[in-house]
């Protein structure tokens, strides 16, 4: 489950520093990611512990970005994934990413889906991972116009599942070519790879219900229930 965090005080700041801003970043659902913002989610991996992003160039001319992993609290790094045009595994602080390039963003346009934040590693303590986006030459150099924002991972934090969890099941976590679901409401159904590509989304109706996964490729799958509540269920699955 993702919570934003936000202060007063920050938000106002936020707004006089993003009408200064030639870019905005927001998630996929349309939320931006102001100064000093704290997205927190209560599971780690993909899809549910994932900060999927969007950069969009507000500006008339070309942009290049980078993101800094500036610090982080109860934690190093390991296990945590950032991507940016490519992905990046066990990060370290101080590095910016891409670590030799950058992401150059034209007039108006906005960044491919793919890019996101996500720490992959269970742990009983709450951690916060600091990143700061900014703008560089053509050479990689900083020339200002930072976002700082944390991605925290907080494991006491209660969750939709933790209240609500959906009626929905599998046959079996293993399937040749159709997944087949028991639901006993009506929800969405969304599928992701590893990587949190989505891979396929449709509606789920009551009942018994085959979907088709001949034409996926054969590994490790992550399948996600919503329904109209918002309670969630996410299982795993794996395509042979």
């Amino acid at each position: 489950m993702k919570k934003i965090l936000l202060s007063i005080a920050v938000f106002f700041i936020a707004i006089t520093m993003n009408a200064q801003n030639p870019y905005t970043v927001t998630d996929y659902d349309g939320v931006e990611i102001t100064e000093g913002m704290v997205v927190e989610f209560n599971s780690p991996g993909l899809p549910d512990g994932s900060l999927d992003y969007i950069v969009t160039n507000n500006g008339t001319e070309d942009i290049n970005m980078r993101i800094e992993f500036v610090n982080a609290v109860n934690a190093n790094g390991q296990g945590f994934e950032l991507c940016f045009g490519l992905c990046y595994f066990d990060i370290v602080v101080g590095q910016s990413y891409p670590p030799t390039s950058v992401i150059t963003i034209e007039p108006g346009a906005s960044t491919p889906s793919g890019n996101h934040f996500a720490a992959t590693i269970p742990s009983e303590d709450i951690q916060d991972y600091n990143f700061r986006f900014y703008m560089t030459d053509s050479e990689g150099n900083d020339i200002g116009n930072s976002l700082n924002f944390t991605y925290r991972y907080d494991p006491t934090a209660l969750g939709v599942n933790d209240v609500n969890d959906l009626d929905v099941n599998l046959a079996s976590t293993v399937i040749l070519n159709n997944l087949e679901v028991n639901a006993v409401e009506e929800m969405n159904m969304v599928i992701y790879n590893l990587q949190g590509k989505l891979v396929n989304s449709q509606k789920i109706n009551v009942g018994h219900q085959l979907i088709n996964m001949s034409n996926l490729s054969s590994q490790m799958y992550i399948v996600k229930f919503t329904n109209i509540e918002g309670a969630s269920k996410t299982i795993k699955v794996v395509k042979k």
